[in-house]
């Protein structure tokens, strides 16, 4: 979540279930970075955008240099965060 990865591995092949968690206002991943590497992910990945989210509010860290300014709280963003991984854990869980 919050990253541009997989840059340097295919993981294009991998059979276990992905979730890949990215937000549009996230400045230091920014979507067209996270975009480039969407081949890299098994075609199964599931991708969540946390719409207003940003890149330092996926943690506690502060602001960071280039990052673009969020348009939800940081609770927001991590409670969406927070019910995703939640959700996926319990869907695998089911399989």
């Amino acid at each position: 979540m919050g990253t541009s990865h997989p840059r340097d591995i295919d993981l294009s092949s991998f059979t276990l279930s992905v979730v890949k968690l990215y937000a549009n206002n996230d400045g230091l991943a920014s979507l067209p970075e996270v975009f480039e590497n969407k081949g890299r992910l098994p075609s199964h990945a599931q991708w969540v955008e946390i719409k207003g989210g940003n890149h330092a509010q996926f943690g506690y860290y502060g602001s960071q240099l280039g990052d673009d300014n969020a348009t939800i709280t940081r609770e927001v963003q991590q409670s969406l965060v927070n019910q995703t991984v939640i959700g996926f854990l319990k869907a695998i869980e089911n399989q």
